[in-house]
């Protein structure tokens, strides 16, 4: 079992950072998740909203990042592909596979409605923007040359340089079964992200192993958790509470900023019509541990939380911990992957007979 990091990059007022302070912290916590055995970080991308994130450039993130770290492999969740001219995008995946020593991964995704408005691109015309653009992108990683003629983009004789060290591996995830379905065709992995507990995504996961079985490819899943350690199970519950409210509260912001409910579902975003994200930051802080929203407390505690998970989801390749989030403290995130990494990672990546002692 592979254990990696996850971080959104959220900067609420209510716990202001400077914005290169947010980004110093960050690439410690990736050089500190290198030391300690972490497989992969993991970001989005994501613009103009703070509360949310402020993650709008992670390939830059991971040239850095890889200058201080050996192991380590980094991963998009996701490149917002409509957002982007996918010729251009292409050179810069291969400029950062190449930075990074070949440690690139890319999940991609159609983005959050409310990114649109601000990107002057039409709702309506984001899902087809998508698939283009994953098109294109792919040629563009696959083959020496391409030409594509489409609705959005017509390229004649296009040769991207440089060239990636090899085609990075390909995720996706999000809300949609639209996404669930296209990974089991093509052979992605895909991730479940923050907020979704695992039975919320049981049809999609359903979908996605009918979907990879029919076209004979293995599923393979990345598990996204937010999490709080500490020694002492009763104290970590107290002083989580307030970050996994900002938490909750900062990943529903932007729904401010859309259009209206009825103009959503009828341009294809009904996910954001339907109340549900809304509905996230009114749930009670007993019921967001109860429910496995949100880990929080011992190791001892959360090793029972990881063995569970790894049972109830038997392609789960990688548990991916979101351990700093709502301007939290620094040290309090190093401290969640220090407990983790010395207490709960030994359990679940021995030889057979050590994890059969374990568990």
């Amino acid at each position: 079992m592979n254990f990696g990091i996850y971080a959104e990059l959220q900067n609420p007022e209510r716990n202001k950072k400077t914005h290169a302070q947010v980004y110093q912290e960050i690439l410690e916590q990736i050089e500190h998740a290198d030391k300690r055995g972490f497989s992969t970080f993991n970001t989005l991308e994501h613009h103009w909203f703070e509360e949310f994130s402020i993650s709008a450039n992670p390939m830059a993130l991971y040239a850095a990042a890889a200058q201080r770290t050996e192991n380590i492999r980094f991963r998009t969740c996701s490149h917002v592909l409509p957002l982007h001219n996918p010729m251009v995008l292409a050179g810069q995946v291969a400029v950062t596979d190449i930075l990074t020593g070949g440690r690139l991964e890319l999940a991609v995704g159609r983005g959050h409605a409310w990114v649109f408005p601000k990107a002057s691109i039409p709702l309506e015309e984001s899902r087809g923007r998508f698939l283009e653009s994953l098109e294109i992108l792919e040629k563009a990683l696959e083959e020496e040359s391409f030409s594509y003629n489409g609705e959005y983009f017509n390229v004649d004789n296009v040769r991207v340089v440089p060239r990636p060290m090899k085609k990075p591996r390909i995720f996706t995830g999000g809300a949609s079964n639209h996404n669930y379905e296209l990974a089991g065709q093509k052979g992605w992995g895909v991730l479940i992200t923050p907020m979704l507990p695992l039975d919320h995504v049981a049809g999609q996961l359903a979908l996605y192993r009918e979907v990879c079985k029919k076209h004979g490819n293995t599923p393979d899943i990345v598990y996204v958790q937010a999490m709080y350690l500490d020694n002492d199970g009763d104290r970590a519950r107290e002083e989580a509470e307030p970050y996994i409210r900002q938490f909750m509260k900062g990943n529903v912001s932007p729904m401010t900023e859309l259009p209206p409910k009825a103009e959503l579902a009828n341009k294809d975003f009904g996910f954001y019509a339907s109340g549900a994200l809304e509905a996230l930051a009114e749930i009670p802080y007993q019921k967001l541990l109860d429910d496995d929203y949100v880990w929080v407390g011992s190791p001892d505690e959360m090793k029972t939380k990881v063995r569970n998970i790894i049972k109830d989801c038997p392609e789960l390749s990688e548990v991916s911990l979101l351990c700093t989030f709502a301007g939290i403290e620094h040290w309090k995130t190093i401290r969640t992957q220090d407990l983790f990494s010395k207490e709960i990672m030994p359990a679940f990546q021995g030889t057979k007979k050590e994890k059969q002692l374990v568990n």
